[in-house]
This record gives structure tokens, C-alpha cells and sequence, in this order.
């Protein structure tokens, strides 16, 4: 990467033009980026505004309106002017765009107050002559990176794929980014397009690491992404967004300890930080520390009540307590906060799955694949959803596509599997158990299984000792050596018989002995086995293989 100080000033100057033009998440973006800096790159840059409007001073009353969400009143400042300056052009036609979204907010609102129910959504109603006046003077070669990027997002709320000259809005996006590479909110709509490939004219090679780290943990591809975040680490040492970034692909690799110790950097740093809360207490949910979940959920309605990620994380808590309704009710708050809160959403769902409410959780999780498609969690909830219903065709075809979004998930390779052993289906089976396996299955669910498939077969019986083997040695490293469940049993119980028959006693006597600490049928069984395994010790070698068949 190049000089920390020549980031520095790109920085300052994007925080500038960024704040003027009201583009609000995107100058957050850089002014963070610009504190993370080390000091001595940020020492005596000199300060270079950029040039504001003519004397008369109507963009500081249109963005002092901007300012005080009076957006309609700002545009209509501005357009008492006959020439524009390029701020200034945005500033009136940024402040329409929303002016017409509030519009759409409030329709929505009215229709639902009416009806009582959802409506079929509403559409901004500016759209239209925003999206001619911006293609006309695109057409003159009047759009800086700025109205590029706005006439972008006209298009995509348009939901119109090719403009009158055959651009596309991705295209529109990446000209605005190739003028201004700092402009996060321009990246942000290029990585939620569908494929979104880097522009390879781009000029600013950090802020496209960004971006290329943004893209790969949405498309789950968690390790490269940690080799940028780590690389970008080391400019900007003091990141939030970096260590934020960080804490979510270890969630995703399902390293929660690590997620854990990074969430607890993070706001220790930041303590009034609300981004991501919500997935920092879904590490706390499935760590099971409600304790930790329960100051978190204080903490941050402190902080704001009325924010979708306190809710997220208030529902969570309730959740880890059972108490599935509660947990619903402040889902839903989050929701009604944010309509677009994708995590809110896959949370009913889970908590829908719990309560056995099959179809209510089949709605929410389709509605989650609205908002994203690329939602793994939505996939493999219908995926369970349809499991629970004995659909087991259809329960197939969703855990596929979760599978196809995190192929290195054991999880999603465990529930396919089980699927298809369902429908009789032992080979799928067996390849979806080979897969977990192969991706670490931390729980061991799939080396147990593919012990008990090759079980049944006779000519299979030494692959079963392995994967029962294996079962057994990933317990012992969890520190797990009782046999205090029925998986245990069946593997102790198997591994012994199998030891029996093929005349290893002393590995068979070993077997057998682990039993003797349980109650039930099985202890006499291994009574009955080790009994007659020392009658075999004083057989002679000729005898000692009776043909007998244990299994």
C-alpha cells in the first residue's frame, strides 16, 4: 500500500466533499478511516475544503434545511437557481430522492393503518422525474461521481436494468467510483448487485481491498477475506470497521471465542458503537452467556432504545432464556425500526422453528430471501422448516442451497445428509457425512452416522469401526470419556463386538469394560461378552474362532 500520509489527505478531502453533499454513512466511512490513521500522518495536512457555492449562500440554507430533514424545502431552495454548481446540483436533487422516500414511508404507513395488514410496497414517487432530469444531463456530460452515483441508485430503485444509452446501473456505479474511489456508499451498491466483479480501472487500490473484503465474506469465502482485513489492519491499525469486520468472519468460521475477544475489543473502544450488536449477541447466544447477553441487551438500550440492533439483541437474550414469544415481539419491534433488518427477520424464523410453527417460519424465512438471496441462514431455515414437516424432497433442495452458499460448512452438509438418508437415499448420504467430515465437523454428528451406515452392511464393517472409532476419539479430546449418551453406547457396544469377532480380545475386554459403568441392557451385554471372551483366552488358537456372530 502506499503512504499512510497521501491516505491521510484523500481522506480529509472525501470527508469534505462527502459531508457536504449529506451522503451521511459514507462520510462516517472515512472520517473512521482517517482517525484510525497514526497520528503522525494526520499531523499538519493542510486543510483544503472544497470550493463551496457563490457568495450568495443558498447551499448552506438548502443544506442547513438537508440538515434538518426538511428535504422537500432544500430542494426547492435550489431550484430557484438558474446554474448549479455541481454540489449544489446534487444537494437539490439528493434532498428530492429523499423527500420522495419519506413520501413513500408515510404511504406505506397510511396503506398498512388502513388495511391493518402489509400492503404491496410503496414506491418513491420522485423517481420518475429524478430519473429524467439526471439521465439528460448525463446524456450532456453534466454528472460528477457524485450524480453519477445518485443516478445509480434511481436506476436500481427504478428496477431499470439498462438506461436509454444501454449502461447498466453497476456500470453507472463503477464511472462515480472511478471519478471518486471514496465514496463507500457507491461500493456498498455495487457489492449488492447480483455478481459483482472489481473494476480493474479503479485508482484507489486500499479502498478496493475494502470492497473486496466486503464481497468475499458475503459470498462466504471467510479465509481470503481475513488475508485482506489483515493486510488493511496494518494501515489502519486503530479501525473499528476493520476489527468489526474481523469479529464477523471468525462468527462466520464459527470461532466464537475469537468473535468474543474481538466484540469486547470493539466496544471497549467504541462503547456507544450500535453496528453489528446484534451479531455480537448472537456469539454471546449460542456461547450460552447470559450473562454477558443480559449487560450487552442493558447496555445498548441504554445506549438507544429505539435502534433495530437493540431490539436484535434484547430478543436474543429472551431467546437464550426460552421465552420464544418475547424473543418474537422484539424481532418484530426491530423489524417495524427496519424494515430491511435481514438479521430480524432469520431470527423469527429461528425462533418460529422452535415453537414448531412450521409455516409462520416458512413466511418470514421467504422474506429474508427477499431482502437478500444470498442468505444462508434463510436457505437452511426452510430447509429445516420442511424437514420438520417430512418434506424431505423439498427440505433437500434448500439445504442445497445453503450448502452451495457455505460448501465449507459442516453444518449445512449434516442436515442434507440427513435428509437423504430419509428418503433412503444411503449413497447421498454418505457423500453429504464425507463432506462434514471433511469440513470439520466440530460435533461429530456426521463421523457418528457414517458409522452407522457402513454398520449394515457386512462387508462395510471395518470402515464402522473407524468412523466409530473416530467418534470415540473426538469425544475423549473434549474431554468426554464416560459413555453417557446412546451414540456412545451403540459405538462402545459395536467397537466391542467388532474387536470380539475378529479375536482381539484385549482391545474387545477394553470396549466392553466402558459399559460396566452404565445401567440397563447393555451392561449385561458387555457382562455376557466379557464372560465368554475369558473363556476364550483358555481355548486354544484352533478353537478360539467359534464362527459365532456377535452383531
Amino acid at each position: 500500500m502506499s503512504d499512510p500520509i497521501e491516505h491521510a489527505a484523500q481522506l480529509a478531502a472525501a470527508r469534505d466533499a462527502l459531508s457536504i453533499r449529506g451522503l451521511k454513512h459514507a462520510a462516517v466511512f472515512a472520517c473512521e478511516l482517517y482517525a484510525s490513521l497514526p497520528e503522525s500522518a494526520r499531523e499538519n495536512l493542510p486543510l483544503t475544503p472544497e470550493d463551496r457555492a457563490p457568495s450568495d449562500g443558498l447551499l448552506f440554507l438548502a443544506k442547513s434545511y438537508f440538515d434538518l430533514q426538511e428535504y422537500a424545502r432544500a430542494s426547492h431552495v435550489l431550484a430557484q437557481k438558474e446554474s448549479l454548481s455541481d454540489v449544489e446540483f446534487f444537494v437539490m436533487h439528493y434532498a428530492r430522492y429523499l423527500a420522495g422516500e419519506r413520501r413513500k414511508e408515510q404511504l406505506s404507513l397510511e396503506m398498512k393503518a388502513n388495511s391493518g395488514s402489509a400492503q404491496k410496497p410503496t414506491t418513491n414517487p420522485n423517481l420518475k422525474d429524478l430519473m429524467r432530469d439526471l439521465s439528460d444531463a448525463d446524456a450532456v456530460g453534466k454528472l460528477d461521481a457524485f450524480g453519477l452515483y445518485l443516478y445509480g441508485v434511481v436506476l436500481k430503485e427504478s428496477r431499470v436494468h439498462l438506461t436509454p444509452s444501454g449502461t447498466s446501473p453497476q456500470q453507472i456505479f463503477w464511472r462515480s467510483i472511478a471519478r471518486f474511489p471514496w465514496n463507500w456508499s457507491a461500493w456498498l451498491e455495487v457489492s449488492n448487485m447480483k455478481a459483482p466483479i472489481l473494476d480493474k480501472s479503479v485508482v484507489c487500490p486500499w479502498m478496493a481491498d475494502f470492497f473486496q473484503a466486503h464481497v468475499l465474506l458475503i459470498q462466504s469465502q471467510v479465509p481470503q477475506a481475513i488475508d485482506i482485513l489483515e493486510r488493511l489492519k496494518s494501515t489502519f491499525p486503530s479501525s473499528g470497521y476493520v476489527v468489526s469486520q474481523l469479529a464477523r468472519a471468525n462468527y462466520e468460521l464459527r470461532d466464537f471465542d475469537g468473535a468474543n475477544d474481538l466484540f469486547q475489543q470493539l466496544t471497549a473502544a467504541d462503547p456507544y458503537r450500535m453496528e453489528l450488536m446484534d451479531l455480537y449477541s448472537d456469539v454471546l447466544y449460542v456461547r450460552e452467556d447470559k450473562t454477558a447477553l443480559s449487560e450487552l441487551a442493558h447496555h445498548v438500550q441504554a445506549v438507544d432504545k429505539y435502534c433495530p440492533e437493540t431490539n436484535c439483541v434484547i430478543g436474543n437474550y429472551y431467546a437464550l432464556k426460552g421465552q420464544h414469544e418475547r424473543a418474537i415481539a422484539y424481532f418484530t419491534r426491530a423489524i417495524s425500526l427496519d424494515n430491511e433488518c435481514l438479521a430480524a427477520w432469520t431470527l423469527i424464523g429461528h425462533e418460529y422453528i422452535q415453537m414448531k410453527n412450521t409455516n409462520a417460519a416458512i413466511e418470514v424465512y421467504r422474506r429474508a430471501l427477499e431482502l437478500a438471496q444470498n442468505d444462508y441462514r434463510a436457505w437452511y431455515g426452510l430447509g429445516q422448516a420442511y424437514e420438520l414437516l417430512d418434506l424431505y424432497h423439498y427440505s433437500i433442495y434448500y439445504y442445497q442451497k445453503a450448502a452451495a452458499i457455505r460448501p465449507y460448512d459442516a453444518r449445512m452438509w449434516v442436515a442434507l445428509g440427513g435428509s437423504f438418508e430419509k428418503l433412503g437415499q444411503m449413497n447421498q448420504a454418505k457423500v453429504c457425512y464425507l463432506r462434514a467430515v471433511g469440513n470439520k465437523d466440530a460435533e461429530g454428528i456426521a463421523v457418528f452416522r457414517l458409522a452407522k451406515l457402513y454398520e449394515v452392511s457386512e462387508k462395510d464393517m471395518d470402515k464402522a469401526a473407524e468412523y466409530y472409532r473416530m467418534h470415540w476419539r473426538d469425544r475423549t479430546l473434549r474431554g468426554v470419556t464416560r459413555v453417557d449418551t446412546t451414540d456412545a453406547v451403540q459405538a462402545v457396544l459395536f467397537l466391542g463386538k467388532f474387536c470380539m469377532q475378529r479375536g482381539e480380545l484385549p482391545e474387545a475386554m477394553q470396549w466392553c469394560n466402558k459399559l460396566l459403568e452404565r445401567d440397563g441392557p447393555e451392561k449385561e451385554e458387555a457382562k455376557a461378552m466379557l464372560h465368554a471372551m475369558r473363556q476364550m483366552e483358555f481355548s486354544t488358537p484352533e478353537t478360539r474362532h467359534t464362527g459365532r456372530n456377535y452383531f
